[in-house]
């Protein structure tokens, strides 16, 4: 039905319009490539991009599922000691990023560090190497799979399980044969998250020298200032993500069950040697995943650590301040346009809606190319009307970065607090002839600010940790938590990175653990 008048649906059509335009911008560049270049690149540089990407993907997903399913399926049918304590710690390395993670781990295995010591190896171990990623990004990313796979698997199987063990059926092929194709496409939509992840990481490959898509992207225009050749690996990377949305849009398609019916999944007690290695699993991961790296990040941040923090102050304040007003322009547009889809409830307000979504799954080199072809463009329009200034990075620019990146972030934790709030409550309000902004402002926000509040508080983190936008687009002279810690392992300045990573991951400590309550509250209602 439809509620709202044209002028609301017009600003819907506007913000929607500023999401897809970098990616026109960059489809519509690929034309006047000329013709010698792509050659080049189809021959030369595309299959060592592809192969690094793809080989770097498909390790990546494996040992993301294989770690996120086997920590969800114990915490969520096993009480073992100290079960309730991984469940919302084995979410915390989420909060590091991939990069940061990276430093840490490389300087473990360097000559004379830590894990050589232990082995009683007297070189380096080379972990910058694709495999070494893999290892690496599997640790920061398998929380996206272990979050969706233990909220499947904990709540709503009751009943399954319980028809499985009255016909006699092991845990092990209820598991693969019943509770695996039930939970399906919660599963594979945190492993499109996790490829998303993998497909955006330039701070983590770009530091081991590793070649994929989004490192080619940021090389080629950032340090060699090649145009062309960065649009044209845009266009292929948008090719690559749209065939990953249409596989996934393809098998959500094919199942859907309303687990509404379903009783709460009943938790077995583990005793002996089972526990323990529920327990020893569960700690190992979170141990080498979370807590190493902290422990390592501390140990660096004790050497000069005046120093380091009088260096590290002013970046902090930027980055907060700028993450700050971003989060909250951005909650603020998703928090409009989900309450005009939810009023007006047409197809084409859908489809609007979802396009908007599409920034979330463009790595941010690729965002910020297509926002620089924009730029270039009226530059060049600018001088046919021989204006006597030139459009350059600054703040508008790289709000404009994150808005495009980070605006799917908030319309799905909007859409997911809609979720819990009746439509009765709007038809009863339009009855009664209360006006949209009466609705908006005085109903829907005050039932939806928690929800809102923890939207701004993720993305506030997302643009923390985010390095190509605030890179590429940040005004001349000022840096970003993310680009100072990146600037300084360029550098070698290893222990110079730990206070910026350490402040990065305090902040991302919080939405990680905010986002853990709010699901298990949630999950409590609906039983």
């Amino acid at each position: 039905m439809k509620f709202l008048s044209l002028r609301w649906s017009f600003a819907t059509f506007f913000f929607c319009s500023l999401i897809i335009l970098p990616i026109l911008a960059i489809i519509l560049h690929l034309p006047f490539i000329d013709i010698n270049t792509l050659k080049h690149l189809s021959k030369n540089v595309l299959p060592r991009y592809i192969f690094g990407s793809a080989f770097i993907l498909f390790g990546t997903l494996v040992l993301c599922l294989i770690i996120g399913l086997v920590s969800a399926y114990l915490i969520a049918f096993y009480k073992f000691f100290g079960s309730k304590f991984f469940e919302w710690f084995l979410i915390l390395p989420l909060a590091i990023p991939s990069y940061v993670m990276g430093f840490v781990w490389i300087d473990l295995f360097e000559f004379q560090g830590l894990i050589p010591m232990l082995l009683g190896v007297d070189r380096r171990i080379d972990i910058m190497n694709a495999y070494g990623v893999i290892v690496i990004l599997s640790f920061a990313l398998y929380p996206y799979v272990y979050f969706f796979a233990k909220n499947a698997f904990a709540y709503g199987l009751g009943n399954i399980i319980l028809s499985a063990k009255t016909l006699k059926a092991s845990n092990l092929k209820t598991f693969f044969k019943v509770i695996l194709p039930f939970c399906r496409v919660g599963i594979v939509g945190a492993l499109l998250l996790v490829a998303m992840e993998v497909l955006s990481d330039y701070g983590l490959v770009a530091y081991f020298g590793v070649d994929t898509f989004s490192a080619g992207i940021f090389r080629t225009w950032g340090s060699g200032g090649d145009e062309v050749s960065a649009v044209a690996l845009s266009v292929a990377l948008l090719v690559f993500i749209a065939l990953l949305m249409l596989l996934e849009k393809i098998q959500r398609g094919k199942k859907g069950f309303n687990q509404n019916v379903f009783l709460p999944t009943p938790k077995d007690e583990l005793k002996g040697f089972k526990a323990f290695l529920a327990f020893l699993w569960c700690f190992l991961v979170a141990f080498l995943a979370f807590v190493v790296p902290i422990i390592w990040l501390v140990y660096w941040a004790g050497f000069d650590f005046m120093q380091n923090l009088s260096n590290v102050l002013i970046p902090a304040f930027y980055s907060l301040s700028v993450a700050l007003v971003s989060s909250f322009a951005i909650v603020g547009v998703a928090f409009y346009l989900c309450f005009v889809v939810r009023l007006n409830d047409t197809k084409a307000s859908k489809i609007t809606l979802w396009l908007t979504t599409l920034g979330y799954s463009l790595p941010g080199a690729v965002v910020a190319v297509g926002i620089l072809v924009i730029l270039g463009v009226l530059n060049y329009i600018f001088d046919l009307l021989t204006f006597e200034y030139a459009i350059g990075g600054g703040f508008l620019v790289l709000f404009f970065g994150y808005f495009v990146r980070f605006l799917a972030s908030g319309i799905f934790a909007t859409q997911s607090g809609y979720e819990r709030i009746s439509k009765n409550i709007d038809y009863a309000n339009l009855t009664l002839k209360s006006k949209p902004f009466k609705i908006f402002t005085q109903i829907h926000f005050p039932l939806m600010k928690h929800y809102l509040a923890l939207a701004i508080v993720i993305i506030c983190v997302d643009i923390l940790k985010e390095l190509p936008i605030s890179t590429i687009l940040s005004p001349s002279g000022f840096q970003t938590l993310s680009s100072l810690v990146f600037a300084y392992s360029e550098n070698e300045l290893i222990y110079n990175v730990s206070l910026p990573s350490l402040i990065i991951v305090l902040f991302g400590i919080i939405p990680t653990f905010l986002m853990h309550c709010l699901q298990n509250k949630n999950n409590q209602k609906g039983q």
